[in-house]
């Protein structure tokens, strides 16, 4: 590829820059991908597109160029569908909850695959909660399928494992000091090529809300969208956010936050570390603790938007049962 050429495009900044097509933005990343882009024009690309931003057609040729190169699992049979749960920015001012949302999923039963980082040297990363919960990572293909079909508990895999080359991108973040594409891309990732299962997506900002939609609709994928807490996917507990189910090219509001309005925290983690906040999440699980009325909702549209209850009041039920003490 001419990468100069492709530089020049994409390099005049953010009022002057022409988008790719996707037939060479899905060229241009698989090169990437494949490490055959030399280091500066590598670096030249991503600090065009950081301060550009990727269009439509340039994010639909990263994603396919990534799904090329995402570890495939089979779905469990007889079972739901399974929930993908994308986990890349862990806590730094409160408590990350992901790992609560992952592991109530699995009590409702459904199949949960969590994806992420292993580590931040910034934040606390769901890989370490899971860790304390005695949650570990598989090291193999082999057993992240065994263990999606056989244990009844979310399935953490590691992106070093689901794909060594977007974890090769991701970290690239430490030594040119900013994110780039990858970090966008990684959150759409799915171990799942050809089953039907639901994706749980964010954004920092609502005016994101619409694009994030048009792009799962591009990829005819389900998933629920919504504002993301400290940019990881549970609903954050004191602050309630719309929640959209997105399936078929349709879109549906499963949640108005005027309607449910969160009454005060009952109980939060002592801490934001990793073990605080295990030790928390067990006692939700167990329901010696109420689970935040935020997981509440957030777990009910889960189970209306894959067919599991036929609303919010029945879903909350089901819930409500689940985490009954004793």
């Amino acid at each position: 590829m001419d990468y100069t050429k492709i530089i020049k495009e994409i390099g005049r900044g953010k009022h002057h820059a022409r988008s790719l097509d996707q037939p060479t933005a899905l060229a241009l990343y698989r090169a990437m991908l494949a490490g055959e882009v030399p280091d500066l024009e590598l670096g030249g690309i991503l600090i065009a597109f950081r301060i550009k931003a990727e269009a439509e057609e340039e994010m639909l040729g990263f994603y396919q160029a990534m799904q090329e190169r995402v570890m495939p699992l089979q779905a469990p049979a007889d079972m739901p569908p399974p929930i993908v749960i994308p986990s890349y920015n862990g806590a730094r001012k409160q408590a990350n909850l992901t790992p609560l949302l992952a592991m109530a999923l699995s009590t409702l039963g459904f199949p949960v695959v969590v994806h992420g980082v292993s580590h931040d040297p910034a934040r606390v990363t769901s890989a370490e909660i899971f860790r304390a919960l005695g949650i570990h990572p598989p090291t193999r293909r082999e057993d992240a399928q065994s263990a999606l079909i056989m244990q009844r508990k979310p399935l953490f895999l590691p992106i070093k494992l689901m794909s060594p080359e977007m974890d090769s991108q991701l970290n690239l973040r430490w030594r040119m000091g900013v994110r780039n594409s990858a970090h966008t891309l990684a959150k759409l990732a799915t171990p799942f090529h050809h089953h039907l299962h639901w994706r749980l997506a964010s954004v920092s900002h609502p005016e994101y809300v619409p694009r994030v939609a048009a792009f799962f609709t591009a990829i005819n994928a389900s998933g629920l969208l919504m504002n993301g807490t400290e940019g990881e996917t549970y609903a954050n507990p004191q602050r309630m956010a719309r929640i959209i189910g997105l399936h078929r090219g349709e879109q549906e509001l499963l949640l108005d936050p005027q309607q449910y309005p969160l009454p005060p925290l009952s109980s939060q983690p002592e801490g934001r570390d990793a073990l605080s906040t295990a030790r928390w999440t067990e006692a939700c699980l167990r329901g010696e603790l109420a689970l935040p009325d935020a997981i509440r909702l957030q777990l009910a549209c889960c189970l209306k938007a894959t067919g599991q209850a036929d609303g919010i009041a029945s879903a909350l039920d089901t819930i409500d049962r689940a985490f009954s003490p004793g």
